[in-house]
């Protein structure tokens, strides 16, 4: 939140996303990214981050704005309270400044254009990747001069709604300079992780070469992967040492190792620097192969975040996960082998989705030597091919209003009375994904004390004072001890 003279030509807000302990979740890299870029091109720019005002009332951030005076605000929205929050800060700042441009970019107004440009307080939006088309909008407002044939932009023209094609051109990650972490307060993102006690995330890739049927990077417009090259990521880890005394990353990005020559690069950087950096990386179980992992042990890589998504093979093949359930076995046990730790995320709550491949989902659970488990509950994005499905054969129907669907997309949550697109009620996947959260949170306590990390240890306790997650955590411990269980109705 920091402007030289608290005056800017734009104000880019970051709508909150905090967890239980009020702690930023990741960092806003598409903020981050966009101000950097903004700078370099001497725009003069400033960033509020409604993650570190620690306020579910918005009176800091429009305060925050008056002192700017803004011609323009630019809000990252991506899903769920996210947008009741960006939603509030567009109504607020209109009132008081009609004359002030609002823009929307990020994934929610990308998947969900009409929606976000019928609500009157929001003049812009942006979809797909944000530099090049924010940067030319910004050029023509300020020399008054004609923006509607920005790429990626939409707006409104005499009540109609106007959205402009995606732009083909995408940006070289390589040519970008270092995200701007010195506008926002980066010691609130500083977090304990059972790997490192100073653990920022950092993003190195754009895009994903997958095509799950369920995921939202379907319905993105900007598919292609490309990323930093290995220089470029150790330039970056060595910054972020040097200037926050970070001894951990967690790369925070759908497909870290799909350039495989990339990966061993970075690894040679990080092993001839001597860089005592701990990381953690997603991947796809098809990467698997256990002499690149020995490589990324050798690096100081500590665990692997693998989607896993079902214990179903016929689920797996439903939503094009390109993986079965004996690869999946194969990728844990040589994360095993070399001496990685790993994390299985899951989904639930399928279209079509039966109690009987939900519960060969517990059985993966129990069977694989997974250190962290996430579990989500499906729903259905715009663009997606099981969206398609959902609205044809399960009578789906988007959320009408833009708090509705702030509600009904969370990430973390679904509400019982919310109807789910498989054959189980939804309270039956609210329980499993529960006990999902009880089995993770007694392996992380028990490393906790195995490695006295008292900090991380008394978190995971407060989680675990809810005396229905409580009881979930106690029936994991008998998991843990060989009794094997069902998830009842």
């Amino acid at each position: 939140m920091r402007v030289a003279d608290n005056s800017c030509d734009i104000l880019l807000i970051n709508a909150f996303s905090w967890n239980l302990d009020k702690r930023p979740c990741y960092l806003p890299y598409g903020v981050l990214y966009l101000a950097s870029f903004l700078r370099n091109k001497k725009i003069k720019v400033g960033v509020y981050d409604r993650n570190t005002d620690f306020s579910l009332d918005i009176k800091k951030c429009i305060d925050h704005f008056k002192a700017c005076r803004p011609k323009v605000v630019g809000i990252s929205v991506l899903t769920g309270p996210v947008i009741n929050d960006a939603l509030k800060i567009s109504k607020a700042i209109k009132a008081i400044s009609p004359d002030t441009y609002i823009v929307w970019g990020g994934l929610y107004p990308t998947l969900f254009p009409k929606y976000v440009l019928e609500e009157s307080s929001i003049d812009f939006i942006i979809q797909g990747e944000g530099e090049f088309a924010l940067y030319e909008l910004l050029q023509n407002l300020f020399s008054h001069k004609n923006y509607k044939d920005v790429g990626n932009l939409g707006f409104k023209d005499a009540g109609k709604i106007i959205l402009n094609p995606i732009r083909q051109e995408l940006l070289d990650l390589n040519d970008n300079p270092l995200a701007a972490w010195d506008l926002i307060d980066i010691r609130y993102y500083i977090a304990n992780r059972f790997f490192a006690s100073r653990v920022l995330t950092l993003s190195t890739s754009r895009g994903c070469p997958f095509k799950c049927a369920f995921c939202f990077n379907q319905g993105l417009p900007h598919q292609r992967w490309r990323s930093l090259n290995a220089g470029n990521m150790y330039k970056q880890i060595e910054y972020l040492k040097n200037n926050y005394h970070i001894n951990g990353i967690q790369f925070y990005e759908d497909s870290f190792d799909t350039d495989k020559q990339r990966v061993k690069e970075f690894c040679r950087f990080m092993i001839d620097g001597r860089m005592k950096v701990n990381w953690s990386h997603f991947s796809n179980i098809i990467y698997s192969n256990e002499e690149l992992l020995k490589i990324e042990r050798l690096a100081n890589c500590k665990y692997i975040e693998y989607g896993v998504e079902s214990g179903s093979d016929r689920i797996l093949k439903m939503i094009d996960k390109r993986q079965d359930v004996k690869e999946i076995e194969e990728a844990f046990a040589v994360c095993k082998k070399v001496g990685l730790r790993s994390a299985a995320l899951f989904m639930i709550g399928y279209p079509t989705e039966t109690r009987r491949e939900l519960q060969e989902t517990v059985d993966l659970v129990e069977r694989l030597p997974a250190h962290i488990l996430i579990c989500t509950i499906y729903r259905p994005y715009p663009g997606t091919p099981l969206y398609e499905y959902c609205v044809k054969n399960r009578k789906f129907k988007v959320p009408e209003s833009l708090s509705q669907q702030a509600e009904f997309y969370r990430f973390s949550h679904m509400n019982e009375d919310v109807y789910n697109m498989s054959d189980v009620p939804t309270s039956y996947l609210l329980k499993l994904q529960k006990s999902f959260y009880a089995k993770f949170a007694i392996k992380e306590a028990l490393l906790c004390l195995k490695e006295v990390n008292l900090g991380l240890l008394v978190y995971y306790l407060k989680q675990q004072l809810n005396p229905g997650t409580l009881s979930y955590t106690i029936k994991s411990l008998f998991i843990r001890m060989g009794i094997r269980f069902k998830v009842n109705s």
